[in-house]
């Protein structure tokens, strides 16, 4: 005869369905965002956005935070030119933002598209420099807010 346990049926129905173990491969290679080289000197600051913008950009870090490195870099914006992801190399010579003393020389300038005008800017990791110093691939250190596309300025 069996009997009803409902308190270790409610433990057992909210325990983890996973460990490290099983969900490490797909834990491994997702995008994550360090903000220790933020800048608050130039752009803008998170604490002047308001309610609305703060939480839509948080969702799309959780939403960038889905997919790995390559993915964002492939992935189109619509139907306009650019990806997601665009890794530029070097700090553009057409910006309204200057390379910050903070930040090292030799960093891999990025900006992931948030909405509009709207960008993250930052810099990844150079894949050479990840397995000569062992570090992360898929992380993307965000220097600037930029709202309003000043960071690399293009043609219209």
């Amino acid at each position: 005869m069996k009997h009803n346990n409902s308190k270790k049926e409610n433990k057992l129905a909210n325990f983890p369905k996973e460990s490290v173990e099983t969900s490490y491969k797909t834990i491994k290679g997702l995008i994550s965002f360090n903000f220790k080289y933020l800048d608050s000197e130039q752009g803008q600051r998170f604490s002047e956005l308001t309610v609305e913008q703060f939480s839509k950009i948080i969702e799309k870090l959780k939403w960038y935070s889905n997919e790995n490195r390559i993915h964002w870099e492939n992935e189109r914006i619509g139907n306009k030119d650019g990806n997601v992801l665009e890794i530029y190399e070097d700090f553009p010579s057409k910006s309204e933002f200057h390379h910050p003393n903070h930040v090292p020389a030799g960093v891999k300038w990025a900006r992931f598209r948030l909405e509009g005008d709207q960008r993250l800017i930052g810099f990844m990791i150079d894949k050479t420099d990840v397995s000569k110093f062992n570090l992360y691939p898929d992380v993307f250190y965000i220097v600037f807010l930029d709202l309003y596309h000043k960071f690399y300025i293009s043609k219209k």
